[in-house]
């Protein structure tokens, strides 16, 4: 279970996350001290949907609408599964847990796999820090003037509601605080961390599996009895 171990210079009063806000954002990602990426951002914020715009290592456009996401190169962005960067990891976390976002200063939370720290000033934030076994990746953030609406720059995209996924399976991702995939054979590996904080492990296949999803199988290979069950409902779920 969750350990709250560390809140310095924490003040509850009444900041509350910006509901807008532009941004620069610069993530760094080391690996046993050694740099292994990093990722240079613009993001427009709103309510909880954002619009980034990735600019190194690779030009990429990704947008979050409510519950959907869309993803692309261009003007055209298609349905894409959860992308979750690490203010949405954060945040998501504390609304599960039940920890209150009203803070300012730093606050920092030890899980059995990974710790995520805070630093807010003002209301806003200004570096998120993730250690997931020796993985440290660190999100620091530069705030600008809003040179355009948030509806300005989402006015400038079309959004396609097509994906090669069912939606059983991005309602299946969606359970998880984040989640990386790769390609195994003909197979999709997916490693995830579910909202406790424990280890996931799934299998998508084309071929076989232990659930039918549409055109897909799913086997569970590691995840807790509570984790399990959530995804099995889903699968179950006739809407």
């Amino acid at each position: 279970m969750r350990k709250l171990y560390s809140f310095s210079f924490l003040l509850f009063v009444s900041f509350i996350f910006a509901i807008s806000y532009h941004a620069l954002r610069l993530t760094f990602e080391y690996n046993e001290d050694k740099l292994q990426m990093v990722r240079y951002e613009e993001v427009y914020y709103r309510d909880g949907d954002k619009i980034v715009f990735v600019k190194v290592p690779k030009k990429v456009i990704w947008v979050k609408l409510g519950e959907r996401y869309y993803i692309g190169e261009g003007t055209t962005l298609k349905l894409s599964p959860p992308i979750k960067d690490l203010e949405d990891i954060f945040y998501q976390y504390l609304s599960y847990h039940k920890i209150s976002d009203d803070f300012d200063g730093e606050i920092t939370i030890s899980e059995k796999t990974f710790n995520i720290k805070a630093e807010k000033r003002n209301g806003f934030i200004t570096k998120i820090a993730r250690k997931f076994h020796s993985v440290l990746t660190e999100m620091q953030y530069i705030y600008l003037p809003d040179n355009k609406t948030f509806e300005d720059v989402l006015s400038e995209f079309k959004f396609v509601d097509k994906s090669d996924f069912p939606m059983k399976i991005y309602n299946i991702l969606n359970l998880f605080l984040w989640f990386d995939a790769k390609i195994s054979g003909n197979d999709l590996e997916i490693f995830a961390i579910d909202k406790e904080g424990l280890e996931v492990e799934l299998t998508l296949s084309k071929e076989k599996g232990t659930y039918k999803i549409d055109n897909f199988y799913l086997t569970i290979k590691k995840a807790s009895e509570e984790t399990r069950k959530e995804i099995e409902n889903e699968v179950r779920d006739n809407n």
